[in-house]
């Protein structure tokens, strides 16, 4: 009984660890959309992202949301594209996100 009680609990973990999605390969998303489900980033991880992207300054947690990332590979992989100083645009439907002009 025990065995199955543990087992029972793994197959949960995994199937709760595999809940979030990740972006579309070669998609623009805004990191609101990036940090909400079902994708599910953590603000580390596009903080990452951001500083490995040159033509991006230093940002604080709130402006990771009005900033645009390029999800680069089929494993869900992001860079910081841009950040949106008017602010970000979900676009409900399609691959892209853009920035507010």
């Amino acid at each position: 009984m025990m065995k199955f009680v543990t087992f029972l609990g793994l197959l949960l973990a995994g199937a709760h660890a595999q809940q979030a999605a990740n972006c579309e390969y070669q998609s623009l998303k805004c990191g609101s959309v990036l940090l909400a489900a079902p994708y599910s980033y953590t603000s580390a991880q596009l903080i990452a992202a951001v500083n490995d992207t040159a033509s991006i300054p230093v940002l604080t947690t709130a402006e990771l949301s009005a900033t645009i990332f390029h999800c680069y590979d089929i494993l869900g992989d992001l860079t910081g594209n841009s950040y949106c100083f008017a602010g970000c645009d979900t676009k409900p439907g399609t691959r892209n996100d853009q920035c507010i002009l």
